[in-house]
């Protein structure tokens, strides 16, 4: 765990336990200090998670913690059970998702979990935003990687906690063009914030230049704002592009919008064959799924 101060008040706690040979995922958990209360956005894989956080605090007892659940991904509310007796706040359709969601995603992925996890969803949720006016501290709804996703503003830093609404070096979609477009509508409204530094869930501390490299990615997606350029952005830029793609397609599928879901998935195939994105399998794959709309229609 990386320990990093950030602002006048903040402290970013970060974890690289979901990282891997092939890829890096630095997990941040975001804590700011208030006067009277220590708001602590999203508690990552369980209590051994937040054993260090803890320990980094101890100091400030005095304190009333205060837990943010920034959206119901797994990897963001398992150590929510660290902390008993505590407020827990989020968007309402968090809690409902984790209600629904939580058991089964802590069986699929119980490798993860560090400690005895219970699940333990928000107990105060907000529908459009909260404010705590004496601490500064603003809690929004912010849809874009989930539709629940929400956000935490420090007023008295100027640091904006997105959780998996902005990545490095560009966003998973988790929609279709409808809910990109709610997206791009979300990342235009960080912009207009007056904010110095930007927490991702995943990813360095950035600032408002990787939000408009994501927000460039978003306006111009599903196609690239500029042609495929490897050496300028590097093959995870468009590994993601093509999982975006794939996951428009199935989006659209669903939907029985049958020759734009092809459309999208040739695309996976195109690239990933011209540009040695993707390997045999999973270009194998892709077209598995390309037959099975195909007699869909039929």
């Amino acid at each position: 765990m990386k320990i990093t101060e950030v602002g006048k008040r903040g402290v970013v706690f970060t974890f690289d336990d979901l990282s891997t040979e092939d890829m890096e995922a630095p997990t941040n958990v975001f804590v700011i200090i208030g006067e009277k209360h220590i708001f602590i956005c999203d508690t990552f894989l369980g209590p051994g998670s937040m054993v260090g956080v803890k320990e980094y605090l101890k100091e400030y007892s005095d304190k009333t913690i205060i837990i943010f659940n920034s959206h119901y991904d797994w990897d963001h509310h398992w150590g929510n059970c660290a902390f008993p007796d505590t407020r827990i706040y989020s968007h309402h359709l968090t809690r409902d998702k984790i209600l629904e969601e939580g058991e089964k995603s802590l069986e699929t992925y119980k490798k993860f979990q560090r400690g005895e996890i219970t699940i333990t969803p928000p107990n105060t949720v907000f529908y459009n935003a909260m404010s705590f006016i004496d601490e500064k501290v603003d809690i929004f709804h912010s849809p874009g990687h989930t539709e629940d996703s929400s956000s935490c503003f420090d007023l008295e830093s100027n640091v904006l906690f997105v959780g998996d609404n902005v990545e490095d070096p560009i966003p998973y979609i988790r929609s279709d063009l409808e809910g990109v477009a709610e997206y791009v509508e979300t990342l235009e409204l960080y912009y207009m914030l007056e904010f110095d530094k930007l927490i991702p869930g995943h990813g360095p501390i950035a600032d408002k230049k990787l939000l408009k490299q994501n927000l460039d990615y978003l306006k111009h997606f599903p196609e690239l704002e500029k042609p495929i350029d490897l050496k300028k952005l590097g093959k995870p830029y468009y590994h993601i592009h093509l999982h975006n793609l794939s996951t428009l397609a199935e989006e659209l599928s669903k939907k029985e919008q049958y020759e734009d879901a092809i459309k999208y998935y040739q695309q996976v195939v195109e690239l990933g064959k011209k540009f040695e994105l993707i390997n045999a399998d999973s270009i194998k794959r892709v077209k598995g799924k390309i037959e099975e709309i195909k007699k869909a229609m039929s």
